[in-house]
This record gives structure tokens, C-alpha cells and sequence, in this order.
């Protein structure tokens, strides 16, 4: 019973992630619902570079060099509002 309610919190925080980043990660996003089926799909042309950049350098930081989460958030942190402010 507690493997079953283990796996559908995992699913439900994976959900949650992927949506996240689709909208995080992308201007436009467009909902495609065929029957049972709801997709998410992005537009690719309105990607954000620097939303991805900081994505792809946080994953290196923490699995490669196994800096921790919350060195890694206020590090992200620094530089998004750094980039934020610059390209006011």
C-alpha cells in the first residue's frame, strides 16, 4: 500500500515539474486535448535562452560538482536578477 501512494506522490511532483518548466522555459505554450489525452505543447520559437542556461548550469553545478541546493538557488537567484536588471 505504501509503494503505491509512493509512486503516485513521485508522479504528481514530476507532473508538477514539467510544467514548471514548460512555462518557465517557454513564451507560448499550447494545450492539446484529444479525448482522455491533455498535452502540453511549447511553442519552440519562444524559448527563453537565459531560462535554460541557468537550468542546464544548475543541473552541472549540483550532479557534477555536487554543490548543494541552496547554493545553488541563491546562485541562480544572483544571476537571474542580474540578468533581469541588465536587460531592463
Amino acid at each position: 500500500m505504501l509503494s503505491a501512494i509512493t509512486a503516485a506522490v513521485v508522479g504528481v511532483i514530476l507532473n508538477l515539474a514539467c510544467w514548471f518548466a514548460l512555462r518557465t522555459l517557454f513564451a507560448e505554450v499550447t494545450d492539446f486535448h484529444a479525448g482522455p489525452v491533455n498535452l502540453s505543447l511549447p511553442s519552440w520559437s519562444t524559448i527563453d535562452w537565459a531560462a535554460l542556461a541557468l537550468s542546464v548550469g544548475a543541473c552541472v553545478a549540483m550532479l557534477r560538482f555536487g554543490i548543494g541546493m541552496l547554493w545553488t538557488l541563491a546562485g541562480c537567484l544572483a544571476l537571474g536578477m542580474a540578468w533581469s536588471l541588465t536587460m531592463r
